[in-house]
């Protein structure tokens, strides 16, 4: 059986969210910093059958192997 305490809060699911971001921007970050050479950016803009608008970005690099 499922007790309360086994669900998280929607505010406990809020956190881990946005550490988890924060921890993959920073290392996103790290990536770029040590990027050789350019990073290219491509994108895409859509929208749905409910014109709720989409954004899309990519960046390739080319990073020093370890």
């Amino acid at each position: 059986s499922v007790n309360e305490t086994d669900i998280f809060h929607c505010t406990k699911i809020h956190e881990l969210v946005i550490n988890a971001f924060h921890e993959y921007f920073n290392a996103l970050k790290k990536d770029l910093a040590a990027a050789q050479g350019k990073v290219s950016f491509t994108s895409d803009l859509w929208s749905d059958s409910n014109l709720c608008p989409f954004m899309a970005l990519t960046a390739h690099w080319i990073t020093k192997a370890d």
